[in-house]
């Protein structure tokens, strides 16, 4: 290949990719995807028929399943169509009598770089060229952006694979480190080196390395400590003793040997003094525990300012009370950067002193200070000698408060667990500021004033990350720093993080960090640095709340939607609604949780992904699909009482019982029906995506059913189209003609207002010739009525009205009375276009006394804007005005969008008829926001040209536009 920028990726050391010419390719759904990674899984071997439809449907091959795994192979070749092009081949699958083989040369596979990379890193640390070493090996591990094969983590067939790929992963690792070792490097491993020997228990060699690494960092106790927990280990886990070479480097720190230096000599480490936070200050000075300001402090100038005017109770109280401030939020939302940044603003006002104490309510490893042991170091703080602390925590705490009497002093509280823990800390006088940070909402710490913290606006976030990295690579690159910041969630924490990895390479582009994390799965595992990194800040908040919390956490983090309510979360979850909303409202508490609306619930961002994770890693398979399973039966059997409610004369379809565990939600009417729609319109959208995904086609069609009543009431012709398509194809996987007769109607009409009409037609004759084979006469007349609909729209109004005709006489056969009177008014409509009028405000007459006998209010609408069309047709303005406004107020009624837009454009026609120009304008741009509102911009278009120029045209839409079935 001549243009090496053109060479095609294959990535399969993290999220599945294929990438051409810097684009990444639309492989399909997961059928497909799992099929080309087995493919390239064994790339120019053969993968079996048998393999394939194991990993598709875990069940032996059959002569069933062998045509639908070639079926699919044709999906996978056409996905694969851009690669080929690329490489000027006809296909890049072979077809073998077994079954098929990827011919894939091992420089376009990222797995197959990495294998030939690693050698050649070994090659030059054995020839002790440690740099070299370190270098290439580290080329090859920035090949992984995340766990191999890691969408496939289900798959068996790819299970072998993945645990080869893993191994040699983790063996370059401890490579590398060996090479970085020999550099000299020490500190700065150790971080990595403690992760890596907690997730590889067993690998003695990360033991050594990181006892090797403490030792050089001056921390010769925590190196023998490290020996002393991998000797438990791996007497306790595998029944071993440590080797003689792990021993060895025992021996060497216990000896402070020098071998463990690299060959240039030790580094020496100054001597660190001890402190003791228990020490009283000299007499006479004011007793400063603050720790140092924040010097990249951003933004914040709203929370600030309230805490500075808290000084004297100016914000909320009398200046003679004691004033406390407890600020709440997520982990990583910067509660203590802020307490500290405006305790040292403050802190000239205070001469009594400036205390401060770390109270870890959530600290890794470490339990929370009991209310005894806080006073007791805040005693010693103050001066008090040992033998006059009492034991009894009230003692402890009436001489606290005894203490801060007459003095004027500020007080820190950070990272307090609960109410009950800092209750006991509260002075009793005037005089003294009390900042308290937790993570948990202290509603029920009574004197407090409560400041919740959000994320950071735009501009602060770009401002706190610009303070941090503070090099020219920040001009040049201004929307990649937004996509960073946003990325980010706009928490200060990951904000610190992501800045202190650009500020320590120096040949990143901010572009390239926002493409690293863009990835998929990849934010959390990006945001990480030395001791800090956002996904343990949210572990340990999880790993704080009880059982029944982390599993409703842990459970949401499934929910594919946008957002949450309680019906649904306790479907979800399979608990009451009263228990699921106590649950949602305390995860709230915990800062775990949003609320941005009452009864609504959603994640920060980067807290789903921690959800999804832990999921993924403690909800069992069954468990997860279970609750899946669940939730997408409460959006479809809510979704199906609802369309049920907004057209009862809508075919119906059988969706059986709801899954066990759970309630669809309560509907009164059609008004609460819409309501529910509107509200929860994407998490249904979401649940048949995730219906898809998860194989279950027939929820996938039955969802496309449920939600095509609000779509075309609203016009969200876009959504109807996508979920239909995937409808149809959801009905020819399950072989099931009458569903694809239905799909490919729904689908013409929607395609033909969508400005689309060889789409449409095309669905439409497939529709009326699988009507045809089933015997389905009521969907052939649907088919006939939405027939007519498109050929009004191409203004072909004499095959309109021979398409009408002909689902009259099928209704009428059918003993169908209300589409009867549907199809004359449809019949009337045509007749007037095509000069008729007599005839036409005969049929439209008769459909509206139909319709008004039978108190079809969607049908009296139709009939309606059929005789203003036919009024306006005739001359007769003012008639078909007052008949438009009766059918507007009854679309209003229904709470249809989209009809209410035709309308409201047929009302212009009639104003300016009557010479109304402004009352025209108005109606034409009323009808125009509708449209634009739903992406209908053909429509919009065309009576925008009517506003310009006041000239004639015909309705964007005729009357009658809703099919049947």
């Amino acid at each position: 290949m001549d243009d090496p920028d053109s060479r095609p990726e294959f990535r399969v050391l993290g999220p599945f990719e294929v990438r051409v010419r810097d684009r990444t390719l639309e492989l399909g759904g997961p059928r497909i995807r799992t099929l080309l990674a087995l493919l390239v899984a064994n790339a120019d071997r053969v993968t079996a028929v048998s393999t394939m439809a194991d990993a598709l449907w875990d069940v032996d091959a059959t002569p069933g399943t062998e045509r639908t795994v070639r079926t699919y192979m044709s999906r996978v070749r056409r996905s694969l169509a851009p690669v080929a092009a690329v490489l000027g081949a006809a296909d890049l699958i072979e077809t073998r009598a077994a079954g098929y083989a990827l011919r894939l040369s091992p420089a376009f596979l990222d797995a197959r770089e990495f294998e030939r990379l690693v050698p050649a890193g070994r090659t030059a640390l054995a020839a002790g060229d440690p740099v070299t070493a370190s270098d290439r090996l580290s080329q090859a591990l920035a090949l992984w952006r995340g766990d191999a094969y890691e969408d496939f983590a289900g798959t068996p067939a790819l299970l072998a694979e993945t645990r080869r790929l893993h191994g040699l992963r983790l063996g370059a690792v401890e490579d590398r480190v060996d090479a970085d070792l020999a550099t000299g490097a020490g500190e700065a491993l150790i971080a990595e080196l403690t992760a890596l020997s907690e997730q590889h228990p067993g690998h003695e060699r990360l033991w050594g390395q990181l006892m090797t690494a403490l030792y050089r960092a001056g921390r010769q106790a925590d190196a023998l400590d490290a020996f002393t927990r991998a000797r438990a280990v791996l007497v306790d886990q595998f029944g071993l003793d440590p080797s003689p070479r792990l021993t060895e480097i025992h021996r060497r720190v216990l000896d402070n040997d020098s071998r463990l230096f690299p060959a240039t000599g030790p580094v020496r480490l100054p001597a660190r003094p001890r402190t003791d936070a228990a020490e009283h200050a000299p007499a006479g000075a004011v007793r400063n525990d603050l720790p140092g300001d924040i010097a990249d402090f951003a933004g914040r100038e709203t929370e600030l300012a309230r805490l500075l005017a808290a000084r004297a109770g100016i914000a909320h109280t009398a200046p003679t009370a004691v004033v406390i401030e407890a600020i709440d939020g997520m982990a990583g939302i910067g509660k203590t950067t802020l307490a500290i940044h405006a305790a040292h603003r403050l802190a000239e006002h205070y001469p009594g002193g400036r205390l401060f104490l770390d109270l870890h309510g959530h600290t890794s490893g470490q339990a929370p200070i009991t209310p005894p042991a806080a006073l007791d170091t805040l005693l010693r703080a103050l001066g008090v000698p040992a033998d006059r602390i009492p034991h009894d925590q009230d003692a402890r705490a009436a001489l606290w408060r005894a203490e801060l009497a007459g003095r004027s002093t500020l007080v820190v509280l950070d990272n307090a667990a609960d109410a009950a823990q800092v209750r006991p800390l509260l002075p009793g006088s005037a005089g003294t500021l009390v900042l308290i940070t937790s993570r948990r909402r202290l509603v029920d710490l009574e004197p407090a004033h409560i400041l919740s913290l959000d994320v950071l606006p735009e501009a602060d976030a770009i401002a706190l990350f610009t303070g941090i990295v503070a090099d020219g690579r920040l001009t040049a690159e201004p929307e990649s720093v937004r996509d960073v910041v946003e990325l980010c969630g706009r928490l200060p924490l990951a904000i610190r993080i992501a800045a202190a990895r650009l500020r320590s390479r120096p040949a990143w582009t901010v572009g390239h960090l926002a493409d690293r994390l863009r990835q998929a799965h990849r934010p959390l595992a990006e945001l990480s640095a030395g001791d800090r990194s956002v996904a343990a800040a949210f572990a340990l908040s999880y790993r704080q709340l009880d059982a029944p919390r982390q599993r409703m956490f842990r459970l949401l983090g499934l929910n594919p939607g946008p957002d949450i309510d309680v019906p649904a979360a306790a479907a979800l979850a399979a608990v009451a609604p009263g228990e699921a909303e106590r649950l949602l409202e305390s995860l709230v508490d915990d800062h775990l949780l949003e609320q941005p609306v009452t009864g609504r619930f959603r994640f920060h961002d980067l807290v789903r992904q921690h959800a999804q994770s832990t999921a993924l890693a403690e909800e069992p398979e069954p468990g997860r699909r279970a609750a899946l399973r669940r939730l997408v039966g409460f959006h479809l059997h809510t979704a199906h009482r609802g369309s049920r409610l907004l057209d009862q004369q809508h075919p119906p379809i059988d969706v059986g019982e709801p899954p066990a565990g759970c309630t669809p939600a309560p509907l009164r009417d059609d008004a609460a029906a819409m309501t529910w729609f509107d509200v929860n319109h994407q998490c249904v959208l979401a649940a048949r995506q995730a219906a898809e995904d998860a194989g279950w086609d027939t929820c996938v069609w039955q969802l496309a059913w449920t939600l095509d009543n609000f779509h075309y009431r609203r016009g969200h012709l876009q959504a109807n189209i996508t979920s239909w398509l995937a409808g149809l194809a959801a009905a020819e996987r399950l072989h099931d003609l009458a569903v694809q007769a239905r799909a490919h109607r729904r689908l013409g009409l929607v395609y033909g207002p969508f400005g689309k009409p060889a789409e449409a037609l095309h669905h439409l004759h497939r529709s009326l010739t699988l009507s045809r084979e089933i015997g389905d006469t009521l969907g052939q007349a649907g088919v006939h009525f939405v027939l007519a609909l498109h050929w009004t729209h191409e203004k072909d109004d004499e095959q309109a009205l021979e398409h009408a005709t002909s689902a009259l006489e099928q209704y009428r056969a059918l003993g169908d009375p209300k589409w009867e009177a549907r199809a004359l008014s449809l019949i009337g409509a045509c007749q007037s276009r095509l000069g008729r009028h007599e005839e036409a405000r005969a049929h439209a007459e008769a459909g509206l006394a139909f319709c008004r006998e039978r108190k079809d209010v969607y049908g009296e609408a139709d009939a309606l804007d059929s005789l203003a069309a036919i009024a306006h047709e005739t001359g007769h303005h003012g008639d078909a005005l007052g008949q438009s406004r009766q059918a507007l107020t009854l679309w209003r009624l229904l709470d249809n969008t989209y009809r209410q837009a035709g309308t409201l454009a047929s009302m212009g026609d009639a104003h300016r008829a009557l010479g109304h120009h402004d009352q025209a304008r108005a109606a034409w741009q009323q009808a125009i926001d509708l449209y634009r509102a739903r992406n209908l911009h053909p429509a919009a278009d065309e009576i925008e040209k009517r506003s310009a120029n006041l000239g004639s045209a015909a309705p964007p839409w005729p009357p009658g536009a809703r099919s049947a079935g």
